[in-house]
């Protein structure tokens, strides 16, 4: 056990340290550059948690939060979600994920958890709006993640994702690709801590320029299934370029096992118009079946109201 936490310990000082030495060359804040390829989030449950889902989210939409926990998919998931994310505009988001497990699978032995000893998944996401004279703006990824689980307590994941946006406006396109890096372990039955380094290495290619998006280091811990099993908790920390750029804090309530939940979450930016977000949400589930719903309001008003669906199936 006491090696199991000092290995942990290690991988977690680590993996930050390949962000903070990686060459800055041309950046730009929160994780874009002129508002291209912004990280919109994923599915509604995940949202709902106020973005605190490196742990949390275990299926399918994991190849977005942290690649490392598709190694929970036992079987096949595929999930598609959608959102109108800027308020008075003819605009779309939509995303597809889809993965699973593969190889034998790996138990605790407490019976607690079950993983596969490798996972791979395929996300797709768009974005699609109206500008003013009728202008057409595109953002669109298509990515590939894979995850391997040394044992059932520790998994590292890899994310790659390709990305593209066009437009009629001339000389306003890009294309470009970037890479996640991520690591899970269970410390005890209920605690478990990660680290996720999004696009640890980019590039993003413009008419006349050639930038990078800014890594993010986000650092999270949970405890899980504690009160009678019915209750989660998470709370991450993102950094990039050194500072302290937001922390997320979400929980989520089991109503009824298997078939009902409630999730609530806060996303507390610490640049840029520091503010609070709140976010809520309902899943339900029945068979291989899921449905989630988020709702979520930025006090800056740059986003606005938010309402997210999701609907996945497990096979």
């Amino acid at each position: 056990m006491v090696r199991r936490v000092l290995i942990t310990a290690a991988i977690l000082l680590l993996l930050p340290a390949i962000v903070l030495l990686h060459p800055p060359a041309l950046r730009a804040g929160e994780g874009s550059r002129g508002g291209t390829f912004l990280p919109l989030g994923w599915d509604a449950r995940g949202q709902a948690l106020g973005g605190a889902g490196t742990i949390l989210v275990r299926d399918e939409a994991a190849a977005y939060w942290n690649p490392a926990n598709l190694v929970f998919l036992t079987t096949p998931g595929i999930g598609i979600g959608t959102t109108r994310p800027i308020p008075g505009m003819d605009n779309l988001y939509t995303v597809v994920s889809a993965g699973t497990g593969l190889l034998d699978s790996r138990t605790s032995v407490d019976g607690t958890v079950e993983v596969r000893r490798l996972a791979v998944a395929m996300t797709i996401s768009h974005l699609g709006l109206k500008l003013s004279e009728g202008s057409g703006w595109n953002e669109g990824t298509v990515g590939f993640s894979a995850a391997f689980s040394f044992n059932p307590y520790s998994f590292i994941g890899v994310g790659w994702r390709a990305m593209k946006s066009w437009s009629d406006i001339d000389d306003a396109g890009a294309w470009g690709s970037s890479i996640d890096l991520a690591f899970t372990t269970r410390l005890s039955k209920h605690m478990w801590l990660a680290a996720m380094l999004r696009d640890v290495w980019s590039t993003v290619h413009y008419p006349h320029s050639v930038w990078e998006i800014d890594p993010a280091i986000v650092l999270a811990a949970s405890l899980e299934k504690f009160l009678h099993e019915r209750f989660s908790a998470e709370f991450d920390v993102v950094f990039r370029d050194s500072e302290l750029n937001s922390y997320r804090l979400g929980g989520e309530l089991t109503l009824i096992r298997d078939i009902l939940w409630l999730q609530a979450g806060a996303d507390v930016r610490t640049v840029n118009y520091s503010r609070t977000i709140p976010w809520c949400g309902v899943s339900a589930g029945f068979g291989g079946a899921r449905l989630a719903l988020a709702f979520g309001f930025d006090p800056e008003n740059d986003l606005g109201r938010q309402t997210r669906v999701t609907a996945a199936y497990r096979f």
